[in-house]
């Protein structure tokens, strides 16, 4: 029972999780406060220190959550293809590119982004996302060069979303996560 209740998420910290992506959001990771995310989560900064000790330990929840919630989308799309060849692939493309998430995601990458140029841990956990799919890929029954490339032109649409310097409309950029489509179907060829 012990163990359950670990692994809940209190209503205060996930409260404190949303005020801080809302703040990172609105003054960048560098400006953000302690002070200033207590408030937003309508907590004292002694409940605040409680769930994070220190503003970095804040930021590194911050950048799980971030793994996390594109897992999720992955996971979601990959419920709803219905389809075996290519499905992991094509649940990439389709739960990380997709309009719902692209928001929250692209706002929170702009975000680690910035905080990871003074604090290189932050990229930890996204990058041991990466070789968790990575290794997931090579051992599949997918053309791995093909599965890399479209991972890599996911990461760069989402990194450019992320800094705001896409200069695609949304129909070009429907027409390219049409064609990554495509290639993850010729990946399974």
């Amino acid at each position: 029972m012990a163990e359950l209740a670990s692994n809940t998420i209190s209503p205060a910290r996930e409260r404190i999780l949303e005020a801080a992506e809302r703040v990172v959001g609105d003054v960048g990771a560098a400006r953000m406060t302690l002070d200033g995310v207590a408030q937003a989560a309508g907590v004292s900064k002694g409940g605040l220190l409680y769930h994070f000790p220190s503003k970095e330990s804040l930021l590194g929840a911050l950048a799980k959550r971030y793994v996390e919630s594109m897992t999720d989308c992955v996971e979601q799309a990959k419920s709803g293809t219905g389809e075996t060849d290519g499905r992991d692939l094509k649940a990439c493309i389709v739960g990380i590119l997709a309009q719902q998430p692209r928001a929250k995601i692209a706002g929170m990458g702009a975000a680690l982004f910035a905080a990871a140029a003074n604090d290189l841990t932050l990229l930890e956990v996204i990058r041991e996302r990466i070789a968790q799919y990575t290794r997931q890929i090579e051992s599949s029954d997918v053309d791995f060069a093909r599965a890399a490339v479209v991972s890599l032109a996911i990461d760069g649409l989402m990194m450019r979303e992320s800094l705001r310097i896409s200069c695609f409309t949304e129909e070009q950029r429907e027409r390219v996560v049409q064609q990554l489509l495509q290639i993850a179907d010729e990946a399974y060829r």
